[in-house]
């Protein structure tokens, strides 16, 4: 080639170069920024993880069980824990002595007090002077066991005190057979309310080694326990004759075991006081007089059938 066609390619090639250089540069400057970002994507930040991803490592963290020291495992953090159940709320109302017309009162001498000089003349009494839970299968009152009493007809409520006699001996032997007795009439009268009414304290002058007033709160408190507050309901009715050292007060008692004749009418007022109201009934509705004879009857005196001072002292 001559040196003149040489010369010539070179002013072309240079000439090419002077025109395409821009439009080069260009490109090669759209390429780097391009290239860039997609460098720095490659490798997202924790913050830039997909939300979905980050719940479930969070949920599944708090729902692994963790180890104690003891080596037992706890339950997991955001796991609602179990609740204890709630007891049944007894709807307690006052009553007229019409509530008792269709009653059963079963007890010891106590009980013949509430009989014989209290004011809920219409209610049924199978009551002994010295009746225990130990021998009341074979106890008879006017030629009837208590389970004669209980198939002779329907109760809507049955009052049980027993325990006095017996609260000298072993405390569980004692509540094992109250509870016999309290399934057994329970199994006889299905439909009926079971009152179980504590026994009454006795005064600081009449505690003994045997007979004490913690022997009968202790008795008492097993008693309270048959109690389910659906059928079965436990009462007490020491609130209203105890001192303040928790004994029978002195001055109603002549022997410290029972009360005197006349405030067989308060223990009576108190048992109206402290009555069930039928399920489904509000306790306003339940303590609304009815227009019935019975809501006309009226407490009698407590002196109806013996002097309001005598003391009542059998056991």
């Amino acid at each position: 080639m001559s040196k003149l066609k040489q010369c010539i390619y070179t002013v072309i090639l240079l000439l090419t170069c002077l025109v395409a250089s821009p439009y080069i540069y260009k490109q090669i400057w759209n390429d780097s920024t391009v290239i860039s970002p997609k460098a720095s994507a490659k490798e997202p930040s924790a913050a830039s993880k997909p939300e979905a991803e980050t719940t479930t490592a969070s949920q599944e963290s708090t729902t692994e069980a963790q180890p104690t020291s003891e080596g037992e495992t706890t339950a997991p953090a955001t796991q609602e824990q179990p609740t204890e159940p709630v007891s049944s709320t007894v709807n307690w109302v006052q009553s007229g002595p019409e509530y008792f017309d269709d009653a059963l009162f079963i007890g010891d001498s106590r009980t013949e007090g509430i009989r014989d000089y209290g004011t809920l003349k219409n209610a049924d009494y199978f009551c002994q002077r010295g009746l225990s839970a130990y021998q009341i299968d074979t106890s008879y009152v006017n030629g009837d066991t208590v389970w004669d009493f209980l198939k002779k007809k329907p109760y809507a409520k049955i009052y049980l005190m027993l325990g006095i006699n017996e609260v000298g001996n072993d405390i569980e032997y004692t509540a094992s057979a109250y509870r016999k007795i309290v399934d057994e009439i329970h199994a006889v009268q299905p439909n009926a309310l079971i009152y179980l009414q504590g026994n009454l304290h006795v005064a600081s002058f009449a505690e003994t080694s045997t007979i004490s007033n913690e022997r009968i709160n202790a008795l008492n408190s097993k008693i309270q326990a048959l109690a389910d507050n659906k059928s079965i309901f436990y009462i007490e009715v020491n609130s209203i004759f105890d001192d303040g050292s928790g004994a029978l007060t002195a001055e109603y008692t002549s022997d410290g075991i029972h009360v005197l004749a006349k405030y067989y009418a308060d223990w009576c007022d108190w048992l109206c006081q402290n009555t069930v109201a039928p399920a489904g009934t509000s306790a306003t509705e339940a303590a609304k007089p009815e227009t019935t004879e019975a809501s006309t009857y009226t407490s009698e005196p407590a002196a109806a059938t013996r002097p309001q001072n005598e003391s009542f002292s059998n056991q």
